[in-house]
């Protein structure tokens, strides 16, 4: 029997995250910062010590180069993201998140806090625990890095 459309995994997936979105986005307003500056920072703490390209955290936040390009330029110019040539690659800019942009990490953190309380309200702490369990395994599966939960 077919699956009804509306209720396909990344149908789902799409709704929800679109509506998240929308309220990070407003969540993130005073930090006069977007999503994927926020992606960008987030991959970067990931990521450290090591250092990404434009195009690997472009990959890694599902924009276009040139988006992440624009991101990290903003970035850049506010000193949260500092930008260096890689050791081999002479065309290619590795980024790496500085102290101040932890601390504004931190800060978009706490903003957005509100927002997965909210979408994670109807849920008990054993399927909060559970849902996020399925969705890094997906992750997983997908190939698409994030943080170990256990590490900290």
């Amino acid at each position: 029997m077919p699956v009804e459309p509306a209720t396909r995994i990344a149908y789902l997936l799409r709704m929800l995250s679109s509506t998240l979105n929308q309220q990070i986005e407003r969540a993130l307003r005073p930090l006069d910062l977007t999503q994927a500056q926020l992606a960008a920072l987030a991959q970067l703490a990931i990521s450290a010590p090591d250092r990404l390209s434009s195009a690997e955290l472009g990959r890694r936040a599902g924009v276009t180069p040139q988006a992440m390009w624009s991101a990290i330029s903003n970035l850049e110019h506010r000193g949260l993201v500092r930008r260096s040539p890689h050791p081999t690659h002479g065309r290619v800019l590795e980024n790496a998140i500085t102290e101040v942009g932890v601390s504004v990490l931190e800060q978009a953190q706490e903003l957005t806090a509100p927002v997965d309380a909210h979408a994670m309200a109807t849920l008990t702490e054993a399927e909060q625990r559970q849902f996020r369990s399925l969705l890094l395994k997906t992750m997983t599966g997908l190939g698409i890095p994030h943080p170990d939960p256990r590490r900290g």
